[in-house]
């Protein structure tokens, strides 16, 4: 029949149901379906005690006794999962099953204990009346049990006794409650099991249910449980690196955070920000409309701070203030170190233009000067040149014994005039207003020039080189140039290949110029020099064109600039040069050069 401890029971279930309704009604928070799992197992276990107070004879007493382990083992495991996933935010799925495992089998051997007597070695009322309580005494299950569920409350304390330690302020409220909500069934448990403590000769762990129902109405009630919004903005506001502050409408600080409370020296909150050491460099004027952020210094370290205001208003009134102090030390020192480095590049670029200058008015010198020297110095060469001419001349009619020394002296004045000139075209080319003088250039003629003169100056230094050369084109109509380009340069760039081959080549070997002519109007006339000299290296080929550098394995004196000269002529022609060889045979240059349209004697265009 129903009495006053089962009302307490039913009450107890009806609290924890609505504690249950409340959960479930909040935003989603970690450990939710533990903590609702937790709730109707206490559901359970209360209601089962309820119908044992009620029922008046021994077997349904022990029946609802029995049936009740299928809520007191699931209970206490999915606590410490729930405290476990709320302070931690996560927990794996697999911890779940366990608990219900565990609940299932000991309801089980609860249900069949009169078979084996693992839960209860004995059952009997403590007296004759008509619905008397019923005293157990428990068996092995019970105790393993027991310990299996306070290994869980273990865990469960020390997990909250550290999230109090290590919590913000907001959430200690949550945790001790916690606490309290542990402690009052746990106590009871413990006297119910070590020291026969009772209740209405009953068991007073389901009546600490209650208790825990209470605890939980406080906390969801006046401490917003679950409610994440507050807490979130309370942790929120703590994570933000720099200081926040609020005051109310007076100018009273009534929120703080951590980091606004470390810029003041003393407690802030509370106080009135005009009277705190902040509130002289804030100063409580809002900012114009397009004004930029106050900038100020705070602190004894020079730190600076932007401060940006936004006035709070509710229900169409000023309610308060809230200062963001955005922390800009790093930008003003870095703004510091821009203006040195600015001011350092100022005077380093001041420094450089001085000395470009210097270097440019002097480099025009060196232009001129060297200008003047080669000319200076072709002048003798060419009266060199020509005396020695006229000389040979009269020498071949009356004086043979002087021919020879005669071309040499030719020779040797050619040699330098090509050095001459080769210096003179690197110096043309790296002008910037340099530009090509276009002419019909005879490329045929030209090479057919080059070569007798090559054979000369063989015959007069004694090296005696066999020069061949291969013309392979149609047969010309008309007398039109082949190439249209600067004759001198063309001049130059075949010459220094020529001599490049002789230079190398070992004396009496063979040295032959190849040019072919397209049949077709158009396309590109090549000219190859072939030598049998030393070679080049094969990873020095590519290195060969550039200024400045020659081969590893050259024998004879050089500038260095002939091959680039070579390559930087024939690409402002519009054409290209590759260079093969192989070490100890020969090297072979090839250029090729676009080819001008051809005109007929009267002027017209003529095809090849």
């Amino acid at each position: 029949m129903l009495n006053f401890p089962a009302i307490l029971l039913l009450a107890t279930v009806l609290v924890t149901l609505w504690t249950t309704y409340r959960s479930l009604r909040q935003p989603r928070f970690p450990g939710r379906g533990d903590f609702v799992a937790m709730q109707l197992a206490a559901v359970w276990w209360s209601t089962a005690a309820a119908i044992e107070n009620i029922v008046p004879t021994p077997d349904a007493k022990v029946f609802w006794a029995e049936m009740a382990w299928f809520g007191i083992v699931p209970g206490p495991s999915f606590w410490a999962l729930f405290i476990w996933s709320y302070i931690h935010g996560h927990l794996s799925p697999l911890w779940r099953p366990p608990p219900l495992a565990m609940g299932l089998v000991t309801g089980i051997l609860a249900l069949t204990n009169d078979s084996h007597g693992l839960l209860y070695v004995d059952t009997r009322p403590i007296s004759a009346e008509p619905g008397a309580a019923i005293v157990y005494e428990h068996g092995l299950w019970f105790y393993l049990t027991t310990v299996y569920l306070y290994l869980f409350m273990v865990v469960a304390i020390a997990v909250t006794a550290n999230g109090i330690v290590r919590a913000p302020r907001v959430y200690r409220s949550h945790y001790l409650g916690f606490l309290l909500v542990m402690a009052v069934p746990w106590i009871a448990n413990i006297s119910y099991i070590t020291g026969n403590v009772t209740l209405f000769d009953f068991d007073p762990t389901p009546f600490g249910f209650l208790a825990m129902g209470c605890t939980f109405y406080w906390l969801i009630t006046r401490r917003q449980l679950f409610d994440l919004v507050p807490v979130a903005r309370g942790a929120l506001l703590d994570a933000v690196p720099d200081p926040v502050l609020v005051t109310d409408a007076e100018g009273t600080v009534v929120e703080a955070n951590r980091a606004a409370r470390a810029l003041a020296a003393d407690g802030i909150v509370g106080q009135r920000l005009a009277a705190t050491p902040l509130g002289d460099a804030l100063g409580d004027r809002p900012p114009l409309a397009g004004e930029a952020p106050r900038v100020v210094a705070l602190g004894t370290e020079g730190r600076y701070f932007e401060v940006k205001r936004e006035t709070l208003h509710y229900a169409d009134r000023r309610v308060g203030q809230l200062l963001l102090l955005r922390d800009i030390t790093h930008l003003k020192r870095a703004e510091a170190r821009l203006e040195e480095t600015i001011r350092s590049l100022d005077a380093a670029r001041l420094q450089a233009e001085r000395l470009l200058a210097a270097e440019q008015s002097a480099r025009r010198e060196l232009h001129q000067f060297l200008g003047m020297a080669a000319h200076e110095f072709k002048t003798p060469l060419a009266i060199i040149d020509s005396a020695a001419q006229m000389m040979l001349l009269k020498a071949e009619q009356g004086a043979p014994d002087f021919i020879h020394r005669l071309r040499t002296i030719r020779s040797a004045v050619r040699r330098q005039v090509i050095t001459i000139e080769t210096c003179l075209a690197d110096e043309r080319l790296n002008n910037a207003s340099f530009s090509l003088r276009l002419v019909p250039v005879d490329l045929e003629g030209l090479l057919f020039e080059l070569v007798a003169e090559q054979m000369e100056d063989g015959a007069a230094d004694g090296r005696d080189h066999r020069i061949e050369l291969e013309i392979d084109r149609p047969e010309r109509c008309g007398l039109a140039p082949d190439v249209l380009g600067d004759a001198e340069l063309l001049d130059l760039c075949i010459r220094n290949l020529l001599s490049n081959a002789v230079k190398y080549s070992p004396k009496g070997s063979r040295v032959l110029i190849r040019a072919r002519f397209p049949a077709g109007p158009g396309g590109l006339a090549t000219v190859s020099v072939v030598d049998s000299g030393i070679g080049i290296p094969p990873d020095e080929i590519d290195l060969v064109f550039e200024r400045y550098v020659r081969a590893s394995n050259a024998t004879a004196s050089g500038s260095g600039v002939g091959l680039n000269i070579v390559r930087r002529i024939v690409q402002l022609h519009g054409g290209t040069v590759r260079a093969e060889s192989e070490l100890g045979k020969g090297s072979s240059f090839t250029i090729a050069l676009p080819l001008a349209p051809r005109r007929s004697e009267n002027g017209r265009p003529q095809p090849l």
